[in-house]
């Protein structure tokens, strides 16, 4: 049988999806949590010496008896604290279990993860949904610059001041944004109030992202210059960006 070695040293796992005691490499990438008529259990990674997107998968047997759906979400929580997966998506056959899943990780969970959830899904959809986008971020060029360093551009003037440098501060921190370009400002009507605001509006054909500030009467176009080479890469992206400013 040919050993698992973790993707970042080279030491030997159990399996491959196992965090390394070694050199502290998480070796997964993605956990999704799936309640239907039993709980499925999956873990995706990125690996370079597997052409697919790697899956290990359990199934748990679920009873009503609130004891015995606890003690299954225990046993859940320590999988997921032997990959020490950090996001973990939570989706089920129709809404309430959807959400009984999630609060019931969210629970028992052993480690610090980030719980995203999917809602009501058909499980063969949110696996390959989960499938195309590791794919696509397996493919995307990784940026190594300071947040400050990717925001320039012929505006120097950002509108909403600190609060307006903030919200670009926190996309420029996403290793797929190659640079942001505030644009020219335009006066709007009236206040739509809600203080200052980013909305990541579109990507282009390019993979670039369209966003316009907002503060008060004012709005700035900003250009997103991101590593993706396509729409369908730059969503992804565009995606990523909302997610991160929505834990903002």
């Amino acid at each position: 049988m040919k050993k698992v070695r973790c993707r970042s040293c080279g030491s030997e796992l159990d399996f491959p999806t196992q965090y390394c005691l070694s050199c502290g490499e998480r070796n997964v990438d993605l956990c999704l949590v799936y309640m239907g008529e039993k709980l499925y259990l999956l873990f995706f990674a990125v690996r370079s010496d597997v052409p697919d997107i790697l899956v290990d998968m359990e199934s748990f047997r679920l009873y009503p008896e609130r004891e015995s759906l606890r003690n299954t979400f225990e046993l859940v929580s320590e999988r997921i604290h032997w990959r020490r997966a950090d996001k973990v998506v939570v989706a089920g056959v129709d809404s309430f279990r959807a959400e009984l899943c999630a609060e019931l990780i969210s629970k028992y969970r052993l480690s610090e993860f980030k719980v995203q959830k999917a809602g009501a899904v058909e499980f063969d959809r949110i696996v390959k949904s989960i499938k195309d986008s590791l794919k696509v971020e397996k493919s995307l060029r990784k940026v190594d610059l300071r947040p400050d360093e990717k925001i320039g551009g012929a505006h120097t003037t950002v509108i909403g001041g600190r609060e307006g440098h903030r919200l670009l501060q926190e996309i420029a921190k996403c290793s797929y944004v190659k640079k942001i370009v505030p644009g020219v400002i335009e006066g709007r009507g009236a206040s739509s109030g809600g203080g200052v605001r980013l909305k990541l509006t579109r990507s282009d054909d390019r993979g670039n992202i369209r966003a316009i500030l907002i503060d008060g009467t004012s709005v700035q176009n900003v250009l997103v210059i991101t590593t993706a080479s396509s729409r369908e890469e730059g969503e992804f992206v565009r995606l990523l960006l909302l997610e991160h400013l929505k834990a903002k």
